[in-house]
């Protein structure tokens, strides 16, 4: 189940009146409605209002995250902009790139951050590719961990993590993530940072996706920040598990559009 607009929350608890619930019913929607109005003023108050959209999925990410935009009309040989400056990497599968500037403890000023989310959404629709399909994950994070000179970690060895967590009240499905958390150690301008990963993939389907955070290890509310990166995994929507062929083309998946803003979750 995914979250519900406003308007149709509203018009449940007003159907049950026109219906003539009982009173018992009436309360318990309204107090259902009142949770969800709770819950997703938590998000808002956390989270960017309106989810951002790339070519399968859709993630509203932490407030302190601004988009790194891609250029409209790159050549063949220009540089995509949103890719790692903080490393010598290129991601594959790069579906969007945010970037932060986060208050350091100590005094240190400011540190910029980075997120990242990677998807094999293109690979599923080349023929002959479904082996670098089902290794997405795994190449994603050796790559990364190559990049900053680091051990590389295999997705299926490492530890799952679901959001919601147990116990607390969400109006969204659970969803199981691998984590590299707390991360893969690496310098960024002689500072001490860590790179986060979290791997998810569709139950019932190939559709792989990665969301890297790179984030200094001196960020002053690094536990608020915390809380908000497990919120916005709760958010994460694959909307597409793989091109759909244009007419015309048989199996082979047609361009989508680079990440542009979507309608709120």
């Amino acid at each position: 189940m995914t979250s519900l607009p406003r308007f149709a929350v509203v018009c449940l608890v007003l159907l049950a009146m026109s219906a003539g619930c009982g009173r018992e019913t009436y309360l318990e929607r309204l107090d259902e409605t009142r949770r969800y109005f709770t819950y997703e003023e938590r998000l808002n108050q956390n989270l960017t209002r309106v989810a951002w959209k790339g070519q399968n999925f859709l993630l509203r990410v932490p407030t302190q995250f601004q988009p790194i935009t891609p250029k409209s009309k790159p050549g063949a040989d220009d540089e995509d902009p949103r890719q790692p400056k903080f490393a010598d990497l290129e991601l594959p599968g790069l579906q969007g790139a945010w970037q932060a500037s986060l208050p350091l403890t100590g005094g240190e000023g400011r540190g910029p951050a980075w997120l990242y989310l990677c998807s094999n959404f293109e690979l599923l629709g080349e023929k002959g590719a479904e082996a670098k399909a089902d290794a997405f994950n795994d190449d994603v994070i050796h790559r990364i961990a190559v990049a900053v000179g680091q051990q590389h970690q295999v997705p299926t060895k490492m530890p799952t993590f679901e959001v919601p967590p147990k116990g607390q009240e969400a109006f969204v499905d659970k969803r199981t993530y691998r984590v590299v958390n707390p991360g893969i150690p690496a310098l960024v301008d002689d500072k001490h940072y860590r790179v986060r990963i979290y791997c998810y993939k569709k139950p019932n389907s190939k559709a792989q996706i990665c969301i890297i955070y790179v984030l200094p290890d001196d960020a002053v509310q690094a536990a608020k920040l915390d809380r908000a990166i497990d919120m916005s995994l709760e958010t994460l929507q694959v909307t597409q598990d793989k091109p759909v062929p244009a007419p015309g083309q048989g199996g082979k998946g047609g361009k989508a559009s680079p990440v542009r803003k979507s309608n709120s979750l």
